[in-house]
């Protein structure tokens, strides 16, 4: 696809923006309009003064009490470089602030200033940035920083550390923005073309998240309580917002689950075999052979055996329903036989992506021919498709992004975060971890990872752990979803050994261990 398509591609759309007062019997018809596109967003505006566009405390509290998250964006005049500079940047933000005091606005969520135009790299340094560290030493921590523009201004601004939620106008053309677009860092963008509502006539821009509406930093307002940085639905940044086939549901009456791929199912202790069981195989256990060793167990409703040590306990809900989520799109790519660029394959892939918000799909390449690697997305998709518990998980397409955070978690002592990172020292890999790793030449640590979050490396889920190996799933192993890929040297890298005490052993290139904490996720 070219980069205008790609751009203009709207599907998932799941927030606008509207310059449009909302709290009208016109707006409530719009927000029905909403409602039937699964919307659980709207930008609305701060201003310097009372203005048409801008929100009241009333709206605030109608929108909110609707079912919709708010996001602040000041825009006042904000086209020119002469409407930046520090002056206006200090001035800005105090009438930003003002207006979050009058909403209700909670501390830690995100106001988002306006770059509403092409600038320069030269207006970006003596205009923009300027304007942006004033924005940010007036507000002082109290609430997180975006910016809307272009592609250069946002990188810009975030390489200066000066803003947190960048997001993408819809003007395409503008200078830096393909390369932004087709990067990692955007949390959201929009998309053109300015749209109107034909039944109410409010005209409105639709906007697709990458990010989660909690790492955007929405808030919502309701009666008296206010609720910050909302969580909610996990599929609410998912482009698309479904897919083409759900991973399934937690079996009935299921009590144990098979530990290992191939386990031999039956009709008897030794006897014939009725079937081979795929890991993670739900099971109903009944309890102890006569045979020593063995266990009576149903599977589908047929009766048989299997041997007692490939037979485990149920594991809490949200880890087990993260290895339904790895094992059925591992199934779904014919345990590894199926090819990325195959139909349906490449679709299945572009399910991946979209989950993240990109174009992607199996068959992508980048301009300059090399594939376009998909193995974070496949993390990202697996996870957020999981199970709720997950949604502040940093879904990203480098697994250095969610790497990092996992280990700024940790140290930090973050309780909503579903993984912690730790050194391969410290904790011993279990079911639903993932193992972060070094690919191609690399050989970075621990440590680097703390600091930095974008390095090329690679991540796949534990689905099995035995006394001497914990073995994983990946995405884009060897073109697939595989459980076995063999590198150069012969060795199969999607299989750790572990030392005599269980933890991964040295020598295998591990970055860091995320935990799965995911049922203590507060």
């Amino acid at each position: 696809m070219s980069y205008k398509s790609d751009f203009g591609n709207d599907t998932g759309w799941s927030a606008v923006d509207t310059n449009i007062k909302l709290d009208t019997a016109a707006g409530k018809k719009f927000r029905d309009y909403l409602k039937t596109h699964s919307v659980k967003t709207i930008i609305r505006y701060y201003a310097s003064t009372n203005r048409p566009k801008t929100l009241s405390a009333i709206e605030a509290r109608v929108i909110s009490e609707d079912g919709f998250n708010l996001l602040p964006v000041f825009q006042d005049r904000n086209r020119l470089p002469a409407d930046f500079g520090p002056v206006n940047g200090r001035n800005n933000a105090r009438s930003a602030m003002a207006f979050a005091a009058e909403i209700g606005q909670p501390p830690g969520t995100t106001i988002l200033f306006a770059a509403d135009a092409d600038f320069s790299t030269a207006e970006t340094n003596s205009f923009i940035l300027p304007y942006f560290e004033e924005v940010k030493n007036t507000i002082g921590g109290a609430f997180r920083i975006g910016a809307y523009g272009s592609g250069l201004v946002l990188q810009n601004l975030l390489d200066e550390e000066l803003i947190e939620v960048p997001w993408i106008s819809m003007s395409r053309a503008f200078r830096g923005t393909k390369e932004f677009f087709y990067g990692s860092n955007w949390a959201f963008r929009q998309v053109p073309p300015d749209r109107t509502h034909a039944e109410t006539n409010i005209t409105h821009d639709v906007n697709v998240l990458k990010w989660t509406p909690a790492d955007i930093g929405v808030f919502r307002l309701s009666g008296a309580a206010i609720v910050a940085g909302m969580a909610a639905d996990p599929h609410d940044a998912v482009l698309g917002g479904s897919h083409t086939e759900a991973a399934p549901a937690a079996t009935a009456a299921v009590n144990a689950y098979a530990t290992t791929e191939g386990v031999n199912f039956r009709a008897s202790p030794d006897g014939q075999i009725i079937r081979e069981l795929t890991i993670c195989q739900p099971l109903n256990d009944l309890g102890p052979s006569s045979v020593d060793g063995w266990r009576n167990v149903q599977v589908d409703g047929q009766d048989g055996f299997v041997f007692g040590k490939y037979v485990r306990q149920p594991l809490a809900p949200e880890i087990e329903a993260l290895l339904r989520s790895v094992v059925f799109e591992w199934v779904r790519f014919d345990k590894g036989q199926a090819h990325e660029a195959t139909d349906p394959f490449y679709r299945h892939v572009g399910e991946m992506w979209a989950s993240i918000g990109l174009t992607y799909d199996g068959r992508s390449l980048y301009p300059n021919g090399e594939e376009v690697p998909w193995s974070a997305a496949f993390i990202s998709f697996v996870v957020r498709r999981a199970h709720a518990a997950y949604a502040n998980f940093k879904f990203d397409q480098s697994h250095s992004k969610f790497s990092h955070d996992a280990i700024q978690a940790k140290i930090l002592g973050r309780m909503n975060r579903p993984f912690w990172g730790y050194r391969r020292t410290e904790k011993k890999p279990e079911l639903g971890d993932i193992i972060h790793r070094n690919r191609g030449p690399g050989t970075f640590t621990y440590d680097y990872a703390e600091n930095h979050s974008e390095f090329k490396s690679h991540s796949d889920i534990v689905v099995e752990v035995t006394s001497h190996v914990a073995r994983v799933i990946g995405g884009n192993v060897g073109d697939t979803v595989s459980m076995r890929d063999i590198n150069s040297a012969g060795d199969n890298i999607q299989e750790y050994v572990l030392d005599v005490n269980g933890f991964i052993a040295e020598g295998q290139r591990v970055i860091a261990l995320l935990k799965n904490r995911a049922k203590d996720v507060s």
